[in-house]
């Protein structure tokens, strides 16, 4: 499917607008100007005058605790913990009452005042002609403080202030000192409200605690008696450590004798083992218990003696001598004795650890026995415990009831609960009025009747047509271009669905120069030629991208076929009013540039947009070279692309790249996925064979909405 559209001459521009023609009408209508403002400047000056000032005031109150040390109730928030934002506006609101208002309104009289109270004033002719038909009701019929309250509420203004817990209260008056007073009578009363309303909390909790405190009482004591009533039927009286049962208490006095008993007879039992073993061993005098015997101590001391004795006689008798034998035999009968002594000693030890065993088997019993007592009183101890339990627990309450009701009776008395705000800044009788401003208003109007009368000078010399002045004449015509009838050798094959939709074919015709030896010839000629690229514009312009700059590719089918003067003469800002950026990918400005950071830099990171982008000399065009090895750089990271072209398109309506055909297949699977226009140009319509090889790489690379551009045989160029 082909379309051609014929290419005229650029569109004539409408009439432009003449200043001079504007100066110059304001000044003839000066007067109209003038007369407007003055009359609205003595007005205002009037109306200020004549307007009667009110004065403003303002009270500052601080959101606090204000209880103390010694008036906070035991376990009571610290100051200043319960205001948050929610809670200052609460307050605000509590400021702006209708109750709290009621009671500044009588304190301050305000009732009977011409000001606050309409029916005070003296009422006009209007008023009576609408009270007398029924369109406004008689004020008489409202309470007296009902009828001040609309004009309170418009003269007060409470607020708080940011980030801080204190309420300003503002009040506007007639009578400077009637504001002031206003303020600090709504701070105060504000106060007393707070005091008010404590207090009576204060007198609630009081009455509730009394009700409640005297069956609690009974309650705690009826607990109290069934605990004891339990106790005693059931034996679990307490011992002497107050929480043991006796029976339990019993148990553990009759453990500890025991084992006291059987450390007895075992120690009794382990010392009649041993001195036996040291009697039969012949070691008797060894044995503490032996040795420290005082019977046994004497005749020890009486052995001594007689051996003493017998010594002495064996230097002087012999063996045989009856002196002698006498001696051996008394110290033989002592020996006896000492060791009849021993032996009566062990029978003793024996005897104790007899004992012991005896009480030990007495004591056994009666831990049985007073075990199996205690273990019944311990299924009886569950019960008990339960009780306790709960008459501790109303005791408990009691207790806390008639602390709390202590607490409630001595906060009952007047100015025993303070506010939870303190007046931290008071008003004073406001010297100047606050309303109204009149240098600002006689400003304001002055200035607004001065633009309004400017306006409308303007407005009726547009209205004319005597500020529009014709434009340029259009340029003359071009001949109509002749579509290129080569259909089967010059248009490509179709691309495969999933690369694009089909390009769509269309023929655009442009005037432009022999091809130039050199770029720099090139420009001008490109310029020229550019008034007459109205209908490729608009070939371009009609799928505009969505949230970002429109990018166009230009290439050129072989060498020299014209891709740069074409680029230059698209970005020209004679052709278009929009911003447009010219990235020249050519191998031309790759070697000027070759000392310069271009494309290629910035895409890998090495460069920032202000060291790449340039001005064209003598337009609003701008710039950006390859750089070096661009080619390169493109493959070495992939998408590099992406992110510089995202970045200029938040600048740049227009992104128009110019590859030539030496760079062509290098550059176009990285540039190409990137633009949405391609425009393909061929030097001549005899090199279609090169045209339809650039076409194919171009479809084969993905490429959007490609144009071709071949030359005509009358100088012009068509598109196809």
């Amino acid at each position: 499917m082909s379309k051609e559209v014929a290419a005229g001459g650029a569109p004539a521009a409408g009439d432009d607008l003449d200043l001079g023609v504007i100066w110059r009408a304001l000044v003839r209508r000066r007067m109209w100007i003038a007369l407007p403002t003055l009359l609205a400047f003595v007005g205002a000056f009037l109306i200020v005058n004549l307007i009667t000032p009110r004065y403003k005031a303002e009270t500052s109150v601080l959101l606090v605790s204000g209880d103390t040390f010694y008036t906070r109730p035991e376990g009571g928030a610290g100051a200043g913990s319960q205001f948050d934002e929610e809670a200052v506006q609460s307050e605000v609101q509590v400021i702006m009452s209708r109750d709290l208002a009621r009671d500044v309104i009588g304190k301050l009289g305000l009732v009977g005042n011409p000001e606050f109270d309409p029916d005070a004033r003296v009422l006009g002719l209007s008023q009576r002609v609408m009270q007398w038909i029924g369109l406004s009701g008689s004020g008489k019929a409202r309470p007296p403080e009902e009828r001040v309250l609309a004009t309170y509420y418009q003269r007060l203004n409470v607020f708080p202030l940011p980030r801080s817990r204190v309420v300003a209260i503002e009040f506007s008056s007639a009578d400077p000192d009637l504001a002031a007073r206003a303020a600090n009578t709504i701070a105060e009363s504000y106060l007393d409200f707070q005091r008010a309303v404590k207090q009576s909390a204060t007198q609630a909790a009081s009455q509730w605690l009394a009700e409640t405190i005297e069956p609690l009482r009974k309650q705690v004591a009826e607990a109290e008696a069934k605990v004891e009533d339990f106790r005693a039927r059931h034996g679990l009286m307490s011992g002497n450590a107050g929480e043991v049962t006796l029976p339990a208490q019993q148990l553990a006095e009759l453990s500890a004798q025991l084992s006291a008993a059987r450390s007895a007879q075992a120690e009794a039992e382990a010392k009649a083992r041993l001195i036996r073993d040291m009697i039969a061993s012949g070691r008797v005098f060894d044995i503490p218990d032996v040795a420290n015997n005082e019977f046994i101590r004497r005749l020890l001391e009486q052995r001594i003696a007689l051996r003493a004795q017998l010594a002495l006689e064996e230097r002087t008798l012999l063996p045989a001598h009856p002196r002698i034998k006498q001696l051996n035999a008394q110290i033989a009968d002592l020996e006896n004795q000492l060791r009849q002594e021993a032996q009566r000693t062990v029978r003793s030890l024996e005897n104790e650890a007899s004992l012991a065993a005896a009480r030990v088997e007495s004591v056994q019993k009666a831990v049985d026995a007073q075990s199996a007592v205690a273990a019944k009183a311990k299924e009886s101890e569950v019960e008990l415990r339960a009780l306790e339990r709960e008459a501790r627990t109303q005791r408990e309450q009691l207790e806390t009831y008639l602390t709390r009701y202590r607490e409630a009776q001595a906060r009952e008395v007047e100015n025993a609960s303070p506010a939870d705000a303190r007046i931290v800044s008071r008003a004073v009788v406001p010297g100047t009025p606050n309303f109204p401003k009149k240098v600002p208003i006689i400003a304001i109007v002055t200035l607004v009747a001065f633009s309004l009368a400017g306006t409308l000078v303007i407005a009726l010399e547009l209205l004319s047509g005597r500020a529009f002045v014709p434009a340029a004449a259009p340029p003359a015509h071009l001949p109509p271009a002749q579509a290129v009838s080569e259909p089967s050798r010059v248009e490509p094959a179709p691309p495969p669905s999933p690369v694009t939709d089909a390009p769509v074919s269309a023929v655009v015709e442009a005037q432009a120069p022999a091809q130039p030896r050199d770029e720099r010839e090139a420009v001008p000629a490109a310029t020229t030629a550019a008034d007459a690229l109205a209908p490729l514009m608009a070939r371009l312009g009609d799928r505009p991208a969505e949230g970002r700059g429109r990018r166009l590719l230009v290439t050129e089918a072989a060498a020299g076929a014209g891709a740069v003067p074409l680029a230059r003469a698209l970005a020209d800002d004679r052709v278009r009013t929009e911003r447009t950026i010219l990235l020249d990918l050519t191998a031309g400005e790759a070697m000027r540039g070759a000392r310069r950071p271009g494309l290629a830099e910035l895409a890998l990171g090495s460069a920032s947009f202000s060291d790449v982008i340039g001005r064209d000399a003598g337009t609003r065009l701008h710039r950006v070279s390859a750089g070096t090895n661009l080619a390169d750089a493109l493959a070495q990271k992939s998408g590099a692309l992406e992110l510089p072209l995202l970045a200029l398109d938040q600048t740049y309506e227009w992104v128009i790249l110019v590859v030539d055909a030496a760079g062509l297949e290098a550059l176009a699977p990285h540039v190409l996925p990137h633009v949405d226009h391609v425009v393909l140009v061929s030097e001549e319509a005899e090199q279609a064979e090169a045209t339809r090889a650039a076409y194919a790489r171009l479809a084969e690379a993905k490429a959007r909405d490609i144009i071709v551009v071949v030359p005509q045989a009358d100088g012009a160029r068509a598109a196809a």
